[in-house]
């Protein structure tokens, strides 16, 4: 405004002096005081400008800081590694304050409840597995771990086999999953069964029934033997299951000899059920035992190991008695040695 009112004047001065009314010296104070408001008000456009820039600078310092503090927030976050599951850590090869590179291994987290247990069986065992799917993923395992005699059991199902048999090895390995597992730990050897798909339709015979040919004796019409064919399904120690089909009630030569082959005629021989009418000369001699005898067999069977739980309390049983079969009494002082 005072650059304006002093243009004005200077105005009116020259006009003035046009005229012959002004004077020189009335003229170049103004023009000195036009000149002075024009140079304030390009020095205050000056700073007006560098004000401007300044403000700029300053939202770009901001803006730079805006982002040092989002890269320092990602570099705080990058410090802090979550698993995406709970569990134990084991093999940690860190502490505070150390220093850590990219792909660096910090430690080997265990999740317990997403344990596997690796077990190999034989070619055999593999194919009974398989069943009539053709596939084993999904067979019901247990495993069982002794400590101290104290078993650690758990549960789970097979998931998978190696695609490959490895160099120098035999049969399969398999993997399954344990659904649940308490108190095993990855490294933990552990027996491992399988329950195996069901068979129907099966017998049960000695495996000393089972000729080389793959055929049983079987008592046929005038009791004569008849060879017959059967389908072996599995071994059992000292007994086979064969395919039961057409034997289902018919009898067959437990023990197979030189001497027996098909066409020859045989004898039944068995014991038969006691007869409660039948003579009493031929019923089992009971006999009376004192005290002394009684205590003595009594502790003989109850610290016997060999004999399975349930034949000891039978015997025991028969020892309580009044009078116990004599053949009893004759057995078991034979095993005392007395």
């Amino acid at each position: 405004a005072q650059a304006v009112l002093r243009e004005q004047a200077l105005t009116r001065q020259r006009g003035l002096q046009e005229r012959g009314i002004g004077t020189a010296p009335e003229l170049e104070a103004a023009e000195l005081s036009a000149s002075s408001a024009a140079q304030a008000v390009l020095t205050r456009r000056q700073a007006i400008a560098q004000a401007e820039t300044r403000i700029d600078q300053a939202a770009t310092r901001r803006a730079r800081a805006d982002i040092a503090v989002a890269e320092a927030e990602r570099d705080l976050a990058n410090t802090r590694i979550t698993a995406p599951f709970d569990g134990q850590l084991t093999e940690v090869a860190i502490s505070p304050g150390s220093r850590v590179t990219a792909n660096e291994q910090l430690a080997v987290l265990v999740d317990p409840d997403a344990l596997e247990v690796a077990f190999r069986i034989s070619a055999t065992q593999y194919a009974r597995l398989l069943g009539g799917t053709g596939r084993i993923a999904g067979a019901p395992v247990s495993v069982r771990l002794d400590v101290d005699g104290l078993p650690l059991t758990g549960a789970g199902r097979v998931v998978r086999e190696a695609a490959v048999v490895a160099q120098g090895q035999t049969g399969r390995l398999i993997y399954a999953a344990l659904d649940r597992a308490p108190g095993l730990r990855p490294g933990d050897f552990v027996t491992v069964i399988v329950t195996e798909p069901p068979l129907d339709d099966v017998a049960a015979i000695p495996a000393a029934a089972l000729g080389a040919d793959g055929t049983v004796l079987v008592i046929g019409p005038e009791d004569r033997l008849e060879s017959v064919a059967v389908e072996l399904l599995r071994t059992q120690g000292d007994a086979v299951l064969i395919a039961a089909g057409d034997l289902a009630g018919r009898e067959i030569v437990a023990r197979r000899t030189p001497l027996l082959g098909a066409g020859i005629k045989v004898r039944r021989l068995g014991d038969t059920p006691a007869d409660p009418g039948a003579d009493p000369e031929t019923a089992p001699q009971m006999i009376a035992l004192d005290d002394a005898r009684r205590a003595r067999l009594m502790a003989f069977v109850e610290a016997s190991d060999r004999m399975p739980a349930e034949a000891r309390a039978r015997l025991i049983k028969q020892l309580e008695a009044e009078e116990v079969p004599a053949e009893v009494v004759d057995r078991l002082e034979g095993r005392m040695g007395g």
